[in-house]
């Protein structure tokens, strides 16, 4: 076998994810050339042709290695004044992080008899490294690369966990709001997650407060099939619709049938149970409701009090005929409430589908302690 058998490097750099794999093999060639004190001689060139790339290549990698402190390099110049083959020390150890913590050793464990310090530099005894035709490699003003992974790769970690935490908030937006697509059945959720990573926060709350209104305008237009979420959320198709009209008002204004205000009294309404449980219809259980209902057929809305306008935020949009609406409709039957009039295309429901009606309810208590039959005044 011909060449070296071994590349002496740090061991740490094997699992650094800041370094490139150029970077980890220009470090390994480097590593089958040292001497016992790390040191080495070698061309750019050279080191190019072995790793088959070009010379930019291995100079980039080099750049990168100093930089992290892996590497330590002493420029040589020829008497022509061009470079020659430079200097190399390989780190194998980065500086000590807290020399106060390093343990006394065993001969000299009396903490009351003094240490002599001594300058940093080249350990007493250890020769520096080997002669060649140019001067030994003069100190650097600066001190010594400093490849201290308590410094460097914590910085990589709490990258990822940030990147892992932002993809954990995406999903549980995903799964809040896909929901209530009407192709959410046979949608490719990692798809639709990849595109809602690529969103800013604000452009993902425009999305979900959108998102009704491109459903009904895709069917207005005539549309029978509609497109995924992920399209959806990658095209940003909600810029197409009109210009979102703001009503000026007070928190109390007037809010239209199967709305986030209108629909959050519906649901504290029926929650509250039937206000004439001896009636004999639902009509004559639940008269409120009823009363609501009849408006609402004829598009007519009514104006609440301000806790229910603050109940909004906790509701969104559930288009007609996707499977949260039919979840909504089939949970309504089950507990004996009564059901919506025709809302046309959407209607909205608290967030979560009916698993999230407890969190719905603490926003209820918790909102000036707003009951289920309080009046809409």
């Amino acid at each position: 076998m011909t060449g070296p058998r071994l590349s002496i490097i740090p061991a740490r750099a094997a699992t650094d994810r800041a370094l490139k794999p150029r970077d980890l093999q220009v470090l390994c060639v480097l590593g089958r050339h040292t001497d016992e004190l790390g040191w080495c001689r070698r061309s750019q060139v050279k080191m190019s042709d072995e790793m088959g790339c070009a010379r930019s290549t291995v100079f980039e990698a080099i750049e990168r290695l100093v930089k992290a402190g892996y590497l330590e390099r002493h420029v040589v110049e020829a008497e022509s004044g061009r470079d020659a083959a430079h200097w190399y020390r390989v780190i194998l150890d980065p500086v000590h992080p807290n020399l106060a913590a390093v343990k006394v050793a065993e001969e000299q464990a009396d903490p009351t008899v003094e240490i002599p310090c001594r300058q940093v530099g080249t350990p007493a005894g250890i020769s520096a490294p080997p002669a060649g035709p140019e001067p030994a490699p003069p100190a650097g003003p600066g001190s010594a690369p400093i490849n201290d992974t308590s410094l460097t790769t914590p910085l990589n970690v709490e990258k990822e966990r940030g990147r892992e935490d932002d993809q954990k908030a995406v999903e549980r937006w995903v799964k809040k709001t896909h929901p209530g697509w009407p192709s959410y059945i046979s949608d490719s959720v990692p798809k639709a997650v990849s595109a809602a990573m690529a969103l800013t926060t604000d452009e993902r709350e425009i999305a979900a407060d959108r998102m009704a209104e491109y459903v009904a305008s895709a069917k207005v237009g005539g549309r029978t099939v509609i497109c995924t979420f992920a399209v959806y959320l990658a095209e940003k198709r909600w810029e197409k619709l009109p210009p979102k009209v703001e009503v000026a008002g007070r928190a109390d204004d007037y809010a239209p049938p199967f709305g986030p205000v209108w629909m959050a009294w519906i649901i504290a309404a029926v929650m509250g149970g039937p206000e004439n449980p001896s009636g004999a219809t639902q009509n004559e259980r639940w008269p409120k409701v009823d009363a609501l209902y009849r408006a609402a057929r004829n598009g007519t809305g009514f104006r609440f009090g301000e806790r229910w306008h603050a109940l909004k935020g906790t509701m969104v949009a559930v288009p007609v005929g996707t499977p949260q609406w039919i979840e909504w409709r089939d949970h309504f039957a089950r507990q004996g409430w009564p059901w919506l009039p025709d809302p046309g295309r959407v209607a909205y429901f608290p967030a979560g589908g009916p698993a999230g009606l407890a969190e719905f309810e603490q926003a209820l208590r918790g909102n000036h302690d707003a009951g289920g039959r309080e009046a809409a005044e």
